[in-house]
């Protein structure tokens, strides 16, 4: 039953400290990274600032017990999809039942075997791994079709710009409402701003299709990462900052041009580097993407989110300030405040 080299980290709970050392030797000479803690408060601190793969935690214990730890991390956003299994004494089935309500994954009654132990952990974690694999299949089909579809248009409306522009906006639109209008504002947005700055009527056709297409990589990302409602863990936030490199790979192979594929990649790239996926500073970073940078930030402060009210357009206008030099391109940010021409106000 061993599981040696396993990637998985494993969070224990018990206040029987001699158990939980054995639990904890046990784990780690099978192969796991393990935490372990006789306390419940301590357990749920563990518990979100490591996210561990699993939590194993006892029922009966001094306040929080082990209902309170599990009901409190399926509250928490970074801690509520993790695998829950409860450790009980034979008497406590009602425990159980309130337990495998509040989210448990399973549990194991003690006295357990060893060989029981390390089953029914590796059940867990197993379909833990399956779902994580049909997930990025499912993103990986998502993304194919992506492909398909966006060849088929651009070979379909290959002299029509206007057709071209307007079919990718329905095909965003069709996928969220959401995305629909914050795509129809940014592209305005941008349009404005390009045309202040001076690029051509061509260049300026091209940007905007990147601006339209900006987020087109979410397709690939997990639905439950995706529409989560709160703030995303640190893997999460991993996985979420593929989307501009995944947008590269869709746009790629269609023969886009250098700068709607500049946009897609590089709109979360910051000034001072700190962005994602590259890492990019300053003037490396492309100037269609500084520009969208700002727009595209000035978007999400004005209007509405699942987790906040929109900002005052006075607010967001002095943190774009604060961020020039920072996040965003000190002489784009000129432009976006003072030029007198871009409609923020």
């Amino acid at each position: 039953m061993a599981c040696m080299n396993s990637p998985y980290r494993l969070l224990v709970i018990d206040d029987d400290k001699f158990l939980l050392a054995s639990l904890q030797m046990i784990f780690s000479r099978a192969g796991y990274e393990t935490l372990a803690t006789d306390n419940g408060s301590q357990g749920i601190q563990m518990a979100v600032e490591h996210l561990p793969d699993l939590v194993l935690c006892d029922v009966m214990m001094p306040n929080p017990d082990g209902l309170e730890v599990i009901k409190t991390l399926s509250q928490q956003t970074s801690t509520s999809a993790i695998p829950f299994i409860f450790l009980t004494a034979r008497n406590e089935k009602d425990h159980v039942v309130q337990g495998l309500n509040l989210g448990a994954d399973d549990y194991i009654s003690k006295p357990f075997t060893k060989a029981e132990l390390l089953a029914r952990v590796q059940a867990v974690l197993r379909r833990k791994a399956i779902t994580q694999t049909e997930e990025r299949t499912r993103a990986e089909a998502a993304i194919k079709s992506m492909r398909i579809e966006l060849a088929g248009l651009f070979e379909k409306f290959s002299v029509d710009r206007v057709g071209l522009a307007e079919a990718l906006a329905h095909m965003v639109a069709l996928r969220d409402h959401e995305t629909e209008e914050h795509g129809r504002r940014v592209v305005e947005l941008t349009e404005q701003m390009a045309s202040v700055i001076g690029f051509s009527t061509n260049e300026i056709y091209h940007i905007k299709l990147g601006a339209l297409l900006h987020d087109i990589g979410k397709v690939g990302i997990p639905d439950a990462i995706l529409l989560k409602p709160g703030a995303l863990n640190t893997t999460e936030r991993t996985e979420m900052e593929r989307h501009p490199l995944l947008g590269f790979e869709i746009a790629k192979p269609i023969g886009l041009d250098p700068a709607t594929l500049d946009l897609i990649q590089y709109h979360h790239e910051r000034w001072d580097g700190n962005g994602y996926p590259s890492e990019l500073m300053g003037e490396d970073i492309p100037h269609p993407a500084r520009i969208f940078a700002v727009v595209d930030v000035w978007d999400a402060l004005t209007n509405d989110r699942p987790y906040r009210k929109a900002w005052t357009k006075e607010q967001a206008c002095k943190f774009i300030a604060e961020q020039a030099g920072f996040q965003f391109d000190p002489r784009v940010v000129e432009v976006f405040l003072g030029s007198g021409q871009i409609e923020v106000m």
